[in-house]
């Protein structure tokens, strides 16, 4: 992703071993997954994009705004309420 020209981040979402088939991709999730974005080892703060557009076989998209990505270094830690 280019410094400020936002973009999309692509996650992956997965059962965990508490799941009925561990490692197998979740979907159907995208409302209950959201994500919080650190901006030069920065605080954390939610992402602008409330929840993910859905793509497949447990991909999601969330939208960066250039604000967003106007750092060095990203990370991105996304959650679902979904359990396992």
């Amino acid at each position: 992703m280019q410094r400020g020209a936002g973009g999309k981040w692509i996650v992956y979402a997965y059962q965990d071993e508490g799941g009925v088939n561990p490692g197998e991709p979740v979907t159907g999730d995208a409302a209950n997954i959201t994500a919080n974005l650190r901006n030069d080892g920065g605080a954390a703060a939610a992402v602008a994009d409330t929840n993910p557009v859905e793509l497949e076989d447990g991909y999601y998209a969330f939208d960066i705004t250039g604000a967003e990505s106007n750092a060095d270094l990203l990370m991105m830690s996304p959650q679902s309420a979904t359990p396992n």
